[in-house]
Order: C-alpha cells, then structure tokens, then sequence
C-alpha cells in the first residue's frame, strides 16, 4: 500500500567514468510516496536503471534521518517547458543503515 507522504531527501549518485575514475553527484529530491518495498522520487537528475545509490531521509523529527541504499526500477522525464526537465523515479529500498542524529 502506497502512503503519500511529501518530504525532502538528499541523494548520493556514483558513476564510473573510466578504468579507474568514479564520478559523485549529490543533490536533493522530494519523496512523494512511500510503500513497504520502495519510494516515489521526484529529482533533478535520472539515475540509471539498476543503478544503486544512497538516499538521506528524514524520519519522524528533523534531527533523525535514515540513510538506505535503494536500486532505480524505473525513469519517467517530466518537462515544464523552457523552464527544465524533471525525473519521476521509482526505487526500491535495499537496505537501510542505523539512523543519524
């Protein structure tokens, strides 16, 4: 069952860009929904399909947050005009690290 629930989360993307060279981009997302398996994202940027990466969420306060490694099942572009591109992203949650204070 999928629950709305609209908050900020933070993300980590790695790509590999060569042999040896690993690229990092973070940035920040908003949560749209929540289900037992995965979340709803909404981002600036598309991750692969498949690709693994780590997401911050809050959890019930400010100053607890949720750090879990979720897996990209899926893209959708959402363009607004001139005004830029936005990605609809479906995860699922992977694995999740004992929160942060």
């Amino acid at each position: 069952m999928r629950v709305p629930k609209i908050q900020p989360c933070f993300y980590q993307l790695a790509q590999v860009a060569g042999d040896e060279i690993v690229k990092f981009s973070d940035g920040h997302a908003l949560s749209l929904n929540t289900s037992p398996g995965g979340f709803l994202l909404l981002m600036p940027q598309p991750p692969t399909r498949g690709q693994v990466f780590e997401m911050h969420a809050s959890l019930s306060t400010e100053e607890e947050r949720a750090v879990k490694l979720v897996e990209a099942c899926w893209t959708r572009e959402l363009t607004f005009g001139d005004a830029g591109k936005v990605y609809l992203v479906g995860v699922t949650s992977l694995f999740e690290l004992a929160s942060l204070t």
